[in-house]
């Protein structure tokens, strides 16, 4: 076979690869992202709706400086997160981003230290344990089960080369998302309780996540 029936036969297997593709809209990936979490949170909000139920007090902490603060927390590290690993799921994704991550926390961490100041050292530690603190972590990792297999849906069609990384911001986003609906449950509104265990539970996410996007986001 000489070179120039190599290079014919080479461009024709090309074409024959090529023939079939379509463009794929820039936003395909957006709208996969969104039904994937949008799916994931329905659920675990049903989940925490039928199982636990909200607490008894909901309206009345609506006009809560330290619900919403709580909230904000959340779902700042939700966006921060799910942002990230939007764009860890492309192929040419850089990891040096992931500098964002921790900034809802450096943000909410001043609450948390104005707590303690104003308040007696003796009081410290109800602040930190308020109430629930034993199912709080659980309870979130719980809940972001639905969100994480939302999130792993969009995430199978994209093609992410830091597997583990994108795994473990995917943890993160759905430990941050269910913290966020898990807030109409908890009975703590102190950033102090939030700051510990709420984080507790994204860093046990994360690495879960990790873990899990090693093996199973591999292309």
């Amino acid at each position: 076979m000489t070179d120039a029936t190599i290079v014919r036969a080479t461009d024709h297997l090309i074409d024959a690869m090529v023939n079939d593709l379509r463009p794929v809209p820039r936003s395909a990936m957006a709208r996969r992202l969104a039904a994937g979490l949008t799916a994931g949170a329905l659920a675990s909000a049903a989940l925490l709706l039928l199982g636990i139920g909200a607490r008894p007090d909901l309206g009345l902490v609506f006009g809560s400086a330290g619900f919403w603060a709580k909230l904000a927390f959340a779902l700042a590290t939700a966006a921060v997160s799910v942002h990230a690993a939007a764009r860890l799921g492309r192929p040419d994704a850089r990891i040096h981003g992931l500098w964002l991550l921790p900034v809802p926390f450096l943000l909410y961490l001043p609450v948390g230290i104005s707590e303690l100041a104003a308040n007696p050292t003796s009081q410290w530690l109800p602040l930190l344990l308020g109430q629930g603190w034993r199912q709080c972590t659980w309870l979130v990792l719980l809940l972001s089960l639905p969100v994480y297999s939302g999130l792993w849906w969009a995430f199978r069609k994209f093609a992410p080369t830091h597997e583990q990384a994108t795994g473990a911001v995917a943890g993160l986003s759905s430990a941050a998302v269910s913290a966020g609906i898990y807030c109409l449950h908890c009975p703590t509104d102190t950033a102090v309780f939030a700051l510990v265990w709420y984080t507790l539970a994204f860093g046990a996410a994360a690495l879960l996540g990790g873990l899990a996007g090693q093996k199973s986001l591999r292309w």
